[in-house]
């Protein structure tokens, strides 16, 4: 099968699955059907020369931790901080502890959730520990400079949790059912994420254009 009917294939199959499941109704989409991205039909967070992006994540997926260790960077050194990123922790595997998305939760409130996110990747993937084992915990509540006893208090009050299971909510209205999967002042991107589909854009919104 061609590559452009592959993709057609995707983008119908992937409309028909969003409506069976009711996903579909908050989510405007975009005329054009060759486009990779979606647009939310939500108030836009344009700021002029700025770009928002958020990154839907699960800390135990491969492509996760690839986005983060190899994509994210080259977009930050063209753009700097032109470019603000954020994580929204949205747990796609069975089976596994909620733990890193509390602690990802709780670091963000302190203002180190991109520290946390990168020990948490590197923790849990490149390690493979196990964050159950509380020396495991405290290790990587240290490497991201925080306090271990101030972060379990904070796990404790159940606040962390309350903030991932907004993520999750906001997932499922956003129609996000993978990761990771990459929002832009509103544009949803469909494809797998990459600098070369990314960088355009973000061209395009920091020189004030829309697609």
């Amino acid at each position: 099968m061609r590559p452009r009917l592959i993709k057609l294939f995707f983008v119908i199959f992937s409309a028909v699955t969003a409506i069976s499941t009711g996903a579909l109704s908050p989510i405007q989409i975009d005329a054009d059907q060759t486009s990779p991205y979606r647009i939310l039909n939500e108030p836009s967070t344009h700021t002029a020369g700025k770009v928002r992006m958020e990154i839907f994540v699960d800390f135990y997926c491969p492509h996760c931790h690839h986005f983060e260790s190899m994509v994210l960077p080259e977009l930050k050194r063209e753009f700097g901080d032109k470019l603000e990123v954020s994580n929204v922790g949205f747990p796609v595997i069975r089976n596994k502890p909620s733990m890193p998305f509390e602690l990802y939760e709780a670091a963000r409130g302190e203002g180190r959730g991109d520290i946390m996110a990168g020990v948490l990747f590197r923790v849990l993937q490149d390690e493979r520990l196990n964050i159950l084992d509380p020396s495991v915990e405290d290790k990587v509540i240290q490497e991201a400079g925080m306090n271990p006893e101030v972060m379990k208090n904070q796990i404790a009050s159940g606040e962390p949790k309350r903030k991932l299971e907004e993520g999750v909510s906001r997932a499922n209205r956003y129609g996000v059912h993978s990761t990771p999967t990459v929002l832009l002042d509103g544009y949803v991107l469909s494809d797998v994420p990459t600098a070369e589909n990314l960088r355009p854009l973000v061209q395009k919104l920091l020189a004030g254009e829309r697609l």
